[in-house]
């Protein structure tokens, strides 16, 4: 990836642009980047979906916000998972949700990927019920951080886990009831003690390749396992998912409707607002920097969210 300049594009009726403030680094984009994904991007390619910061222009019949407008972005009129590695992004007028004052920008642009997945993945996929337990399996980064806010707010029990004592104590702060270290080989078996022999109800999981088989030995009957992240493949037992009726998910978010996606935003807007939801800022860096950034997403124990500021 190299920097360069190009022309300022400009917004075309139903397009708003952005001036951009901050820009939201997530795993995905280190996948697109390296072609490893089953739609890969045309050439040049600028990566990145998440993006907020202030309106800068708007095109004929844009209503919804005007130019000063505090926004975070869902994507870009170029696709709803590239163009927001950029000074200035062009969005459709759907793409662009308000930023509630006493949000940063840095927060903002780190909204829509990991919150919206967090959302999706727990209410619009597993129907997560109050007072379920919920494990979510790679807690500190910055889905698993969303996911703990929103399902601690829903009334559930939370039980997070991570790699390293940063990471544990981030998790313990942001609302986890309990929290685990993955890397202990008992934990598994604290997680059942814990939940007095049922397991999870539901388990959020980032690691599927490494984690989907164990994940199967702890999940409570009728419970819900929804895959949210996988860097390979994996082997498990049928016998566990069947002794258990249990239900294994798969979740993008660019499967999501409009609609669906909307209404998400809605409630994460309004969770910003007062103050449910507090994204958490882990590394912040230049946009000259997006190279060392998709090395620093990818790290053991990265925690919160990386961002690159233009």
């Amino acid at each position: 990836m190299k920097l360069e300049e190009v022309p300022d594009p400009k917004p075309g009726p139903g397009q708003v642009l952005v001036r951009v403030k901050a820009t939201g680094v997530n795993p995905v984009d280190t996948y697109r980047r390296a072609g490893i994904t089953a739609l890969k991007p045309p050439l040049p390619y600028t990566p990145g979906s998440d993006a907020s910061g202030l309106v800068e222009a708007v095109g004929k019949d844009v209503r919804s916000v005007k130019a000063g407008d505090r926004v975070y972005a869902t994507g870009t009129a170029a696709s709803v998972y590239e163009g927001a590695y950029a000074e200035l992004a062009l969005c459709d007028e759907w793409q662009v949700q308000p930023l509630p004052a006493n949000i940063s920008y840095q927060q903002g642009a780190s909204m829509n990927i990991p919150y919206a997945t967090a959302y999706r993945s727990l209410f619009f996929k597993a129907h997560a019920q109050p007072k379920e337990t919920v494990l979510v399996h790679g807690a500190s980064g910055g889905v698993g951080l969303a996911s703990v806010q929103l399902a601690r707010a829903h009334g559930m029990t939370v039980i997070g886990t991570a790699g390293t004592d940063r990471g544990r104590l981030l998790v313990q702060q942001q609302g986890a009831h309990h929290v685990l270290d993955h890397r202990d080989p008992t934990y598994l078996d604290q997680l059942m003690k814990l939940t007095d022999g049922r397991g999870a109800d539901v388990i959020l999981e980032m690691l599927s390749n490494v984690n989907l088989g164990k994940d199967l030995t702890v999940l409570a009957k009728d419970g819900r396992i929804v895959i949210i992240g996988s860097r390979g493949n994996v082997e498990v037992s049928p016998r566990e998912a069947m002794a258990r009726d249990a239900v294994i998910l798969g979740m993008m978010l660019w499967n999501g409707s409009r609609e669906e996606i909307l209404r998400i935003h809605a409630a994460l807007v309004a969770g910003l607002a007062n103050g449910t939801l507090k994204p958490v800022i882990g590394q912040e860096m230049p946009l000259k920097d997006a190279a060392r950034a998709h090395e620093a997403v990818l790290a053991p124990g990265a925690y919160g969210k990386i961002v690159l500021v233009p």
